[in-house]
């Protein structure tokens, strides 16, 4: 049994920080002493931060510089106090690669084994190298500590009384595991999107020309790694719904960063968590890291603490210094909010405008919605819808073609659609570019100095509505 040692008991009304320095300084003989988690006292802008610590930590430092002691602080997102910037060295452990992580794997799953040999249990491994090395990326981003958490876990959950397969089941179960884990954290490790975006040909030929530019043999030929773009435009244009079609079009995996999540009460807390996230999509890269409406985080807007203008410079500095492949995407309602540092040429590879759909994009947006509910529509019935819904947006025609889908089901007619359904649901429809003219007319003069994510179309004359009322579609 371990007993108690009365020099390690402090004094009752002594700081324990400053006993903890009192000991190491009195202390007799060669030593290491680790402390964990003590930077919110010696840290930059720290709320609990005290003259007196900062004070006994540089006289500490100079009297054990001729000594065998040293001293090693170990936490996260350490800020020092710009008095022990230069004294105190600075060393960041990075997230685990792909082989430290397989080495990792095959180690622990070979000691889980050994483990269950010992307590007569049967313990197979039955994944291939390849699936291995599935297994490993698919955990990239995470420790080695959460990793083997995660296969100490996983396999307690698969045990039964005939033993324990190690199966490709584990490589799904991972996907689950590193899901929960990043989501606390404020990432969302996003979907594959199933519905692709109609229109949009300048953005996507931009896309398609830089797609290989994420693969070794670009790297190989050191050719620059793409920065991001930044998608702006009215609410309901589809910038979100494009950003997550852009991981497919890339062959990237998704990330959503959700910078609102990670604001934190203590001092540095929110910068830190932010920093810690983008260290993690550094170590899953190549990826794409979607960043939606980043005004709102950004803006500074009611921010007195200051809190915004360091995330930002934690985000510049990111996308200055990242060269491992992490493509950030980020959408934009209103581009005059957001700090001018961050819009200035060259932070993003591209600024897109993504502005109301043309004529024939609505055509394209009408077709991918109804067909979604099984609807098939003449060419020419496309173009009579598209020609009367001039000021729509791309969220206002999928809820045309939503509101058309559940009226004829409605009156027991599925997937039987007439012109006069999708007409009488677009009289209920009053779109933004009307009720918020001002802003979306601000908005589209804002486009003028960006890039356009669509061509200019001229508008041909099309059917009228009125010939075709009434008339099925099938």
């Amino acid at each position: 049994m371990f007993k108690p040692v009365p020099e390690y008991k402090r004094p009752p009304q002594a700081d324990p920080l400053l006993y903890v320095f009192d000991y190491i300084n009195n202390f007799n003989g060669t030593g290491i002493f680790i402390l964990g988690d003590i930077h919110p006292f010696i840290g930059k802008n720290s709320t609990s931060l005290s003259w007196e610590i900062i004070s006994k930590v540089k006289n500490l430092y100079h009297r054990l510089k001729p000594t065998d002691k040293r001293i090693v602080l170990l936490g996260q997102n350490i800020q020092l106090h710009e008095s022990l910037v230069r004294l105190v060295p600075y060393c960041e452990v990075p997230l685990p690669s792909v082989e430290q992580i397989l080495e990792h794997i095959n180690s622990y799953l070979l000691d889980l084994q050994q483990s269950a040999v010992e307590q007569e249990l049967t313990f197979t491994i039955s994944l291939e190298n390849n699936q291995i090395e599935t297994l490993s990326r698919t955990v990239l981003g995470l420790t080695l500590e959460e990793i083997s958490d995660f296969l100490r876990l996983t396999v307690k959950e698969k045990l039964t009384d005939h033993g324990i397969v190690v199966d490709a089941d584990f490589i799904t179960a991972a996907v689950d595991y590193k899901t929960r884990l990043l989501a606390q954290m404020g990432i969302e490790l996003g979907k594959p999107a199933t519905i692709p975006f109609g229109g949009l040909d300048n953005l996507r030929e931009w896309l398609n020309r830089r797609r290989r530019l994420f693969t070794q043999e670009a790297r190989s030929l050191s050719l620059p790694q793409p920065k991001g773009v930044l998608l702006a435009g009215p609410p309901g244009t589809g910038k979100s719904h494009t950003a997550k079609n852009i991981a497919n079009i890339l062959n990237l995996p998704l990330l959503q960063l959700d910078i609102a999540s990670m604001l934190g009460s203590l001092v540095g807390e929110s910068e830190g968590n932010v920093k810690r996230a983008l260290k993690t999509a550094e170590a899953i890269a190549p990826c794409v890291l979607f960043i939606d409406e980043v005004e709102k985080a950004l803006s500074g807007q009611g921010d007195t603490s200051g809190v915004s203008q360091r995330i930002l410079g934690t985000l510049l500095t990111f996308m200055a210094e990242c060269t491992s492949g992490v493509f950030i995407v980020a959408t934009c309602n209103d581009p005059s909010a957001l700090p001018s540092e961050l819009k200035r040429k060259g932070r993003f590879d591209e600024m897109f405008f993504v502005d109301l759909p043309t004529e024939p994009e609505r055509c394209q947006i009408l077709q991918i919605h109804l067909q979604r509910f099984g609807i098939s529509v003449q060419q020419e019935y496309l173009e009579a819808i598209a020609a009367n819904t001039a000021k729509f947006s791309g969220a206002e025609l999928e809820t045309l073609a939503s509101e058309a889908a559940l009226l004829a089901f409605d009156e027991s007619r599925p997937q039987q659609v007439t012109l006069g359904d999708l007409e009488t649901c677009c009289q209920t429809i009053t779109p933004l570019a009307i009720t918020d003219a001002e802003a979306v007319e601000r908005m589209q003069a804002w486009g003028a100095t960006a890039r356009r994510a669509s061509s200019p179309v001229v508008a041909a004359k099309t059917q009228s509505l009125r010939t075709a009322k009434f008339r099925n579609i099938n």
